[in-house]
């Protein structure tokens, strides 16, 4: 049925329901599971600010050695489960749902989790709603798994 299974992740600490979730249909699909994790940048025809977003000491280098560690720590607990994982941190100067549906045909995935973020119409409109749009753009199918969920 499903093969590859993409999970965006956000950093370490945030709720991790979709996460269980996708991992118990991996395995009981034997499916890979790709982690996915993008760090958006500002687009510049700047060659010098393109650079300073993402060198060493950056925010952006920051928050990819940290997407790396808590990565890497996912990675061994999912192959002790006999998972199969691929990992993937990208700089994106798209939308983060652009670079989600990217990855996803990149990757030749058939099923993205993601998180059903309970969130007030203000905090949408502020920040956006990329699972809302993930789920709209996209080709392939998308679960929505509640973070309430018991795991």
């Amino acid at each position: 049925m499903y093969r590859r299974i993409l999970v965006p992740m956000e950093r370490e600490g945030s709720k991790e329901a979709h996460l269980w979730h996708a991992t118990q249909l991996a395995s009981e699909l034997r499916a890979e599971l790709h982690l996915l994790h993008v760090i958006p940048v500002v687009s510049s025809d700047e060659y010098f600010f393109q650079q300073i977003q993402v060198e060493a000491g950056s925010r952006g280098a920051r928050r990819k050695a940290e997407a790396e560690d808590y990565f890497r720590r996912l990675e061994e607990q999912m192959r002790q489960r006999g998972i199969a994982i691929h990992t993937e941190i990208v700089f994106s100067t798209r939308p983060e749902d652009e670079a989600i549906l990217e990855y996803a045909a990149q990757s030749a995935c058939d099923l993205i989790v993601l998180p059903n973020l309970r969130r007030s119409l203000l905090s949408r409109w502020i920040q956006g709603n990329i699972p809302a749009r993930v789920q709209r753009r996209s080709s392939i199918p998308v679960l929505f798994v509640s973070e309430e969920v018991e795991q």
